[in-house]
Formats: C-alpha cells, structure tokens, sequence
C-alpha cells in the first residue's frame, strides 16, 4: 500500500472510532481537564480579547469549550466526527458547529484565538506543517494559538516496538508513529460497552514527533513560542502569529 493510500486510511479510522465512541467520550472524558491544560487555557485566554472569537479546533465533544465560553469570547467549532459534533452541540447549543477536518480549513484571519487540544497527536508528519499554517492563515495579525502535542521523547506508547511490527506486516510506517491494526479491529467489534478506554486510545492512529521537529515546524508556519511546558500527558505550546 502506497503510503499516501495508508495515510488516507487513518484518518478515515479515526473518524469511524470518534463516531463510534462519541457518547462515551463526553461521559468519561468531558468534564475532564488536566491541571497543566487548565493552567495553560489561562494563559492563552489572558492573550485573547475578552469579547473576541475563538476557534475550537478538532474540538471532540467540546471537552473545553466551556471554559472559553465562560472566560466570555465567541466560540466555533470544528471536528470531522459528525458524532462528537452532535455531542458537543447537545451541551454547548450556543457554539457554531462545522464538519470539518483540520487539513481542510480555509478560513482567512478570522479569528483572535485558536486552541487544538490533544488532537494533534493523530496527525501524520505529512500533514503537521500545513496544519501549524492553517492556524497562522485562521488567526488575525498578532493572534494566539495554544495547541498540545505528543512527542517522541516522552510517548505513551513502546514506538520501537510499533515500527518494528508495523514494518514486519509491510506498513509504510516512520519511526513515530502508532498503528495497531488489532486493537482497531477489536475496537470495531467488540460492543461499546465492553471496549476498555485503553483499547480505544491504541486503536487510533498516533504520530510522536521530536519536539525540536514540532518548534521547527511552528517557526516555519509564521509563530512564536510565547510558553511551553509538559504535564497532564502532553507538550503545551502557546504560540504567536507573528
């Protein structure tokens, strides 16, 4: 399989995981926020205008948009699980929903703000760059974006392991990188009710990049690191569109 092909398949899963799972994942996990991302959603709304806009990138089922509806700015949303949409729009009616995966977006300085919290993680190193730039081109001159990131120093996952077993069954796979082709078949069939939490995370396609990769990449794309730090599982940058 070409790798592009392989890619492709990926985030199709994806899609078909969140939309399976999109109800549970609201009850095991939307009311939870780690202390470092809750530190770190302070810092980023201190450098938004209270009354600005705010766009929730691969906002899941709306785990944080509550937060920034509180803090007072407009919020938007965007997903590609229509399943996690319909949940976030059943708890946060006043928030504009969209359909739309991360590598599609085309919006044009619109926004004071742009958050993309702990979905970064399933992005391929293909797409990572031109992602980290659709948030430059969706932010206004000066604007924030605070996202979190896997990375390759502290993962939670044996990426060695998944290399090795993934070039051994002919993946087109890089060093990095996490697909289980078992768990996402045992996901897909067991019932919901029966699938472990664990199950679901090693189901889905996950990219651990070097962090010195990601600070190359978010130079790349127009940013400056105003904070960054690590804890609740994941890198925390907040950035600037310079």
């Amino acid at each position: 399989m070409e790798r592009s092909e392989w890619l492709k398949l990926m985030q199709k899963r994806a899609e078909m995981l969140y939309d399976r799972f999109a109800s549970r994942y609201w009850e095991t996990w939307g009311l939870v926020v780690g202390e470092t991302h809750r530190e770190f959603l302070q810092k980023f709304l201190a450098r938004v205008p209270r009354h600005g806009t705010i766009l929730s990138a691969a906002c899941g089922a709306g785990r944080f948009d509550g937060i920034l509806l509180d803090a007072g700015p407009r919020v938007g949303g965007i997903d590609q699980s229509p399943g996690v949409l319909a949940s976030a729009k059943e708890h946060h009616p006043e928030v504009e929903y969209k359909k739309m995966a991360l590598d599609a977006m085309n919006f044009q300085e619109t926004f004071d703000g742009v958050i993309c919290m702990d979905a970064m993680e399933h992005i391929c190193p293909e797409d990572y760059p031109g992602i980290l730039l659709g948030f430059q081109k969706a932010l206004k001159p000066g604007g924030v974006l605070y996202f979190t990131a896997d990375r390759e120093e502290e993962p939670d996952f044996d990426l060695q392991m998944y290399f090795e077993q993934g070039k051994a069954l002919g993946l087109p796979i890089v060093f990095g990188e996490v697909a289980d082709e078992i768990a996402f078949e045992q996901a897909m069939a067991m019932a919901q009710k029966d699938v472990p939490d664990e199950l679901t995370d090693k189901a889905v396609y996950h990219y651990y990049p070097p962090l010195k990769k990601v600070r190359d990449w978010i130079n790349q794309a127009g940013f400056e690191v105003e904070e960054e730090g690590t804890g609740s599982g994941f890198h925390h940058f907040v950035v600037r569109k310079r």
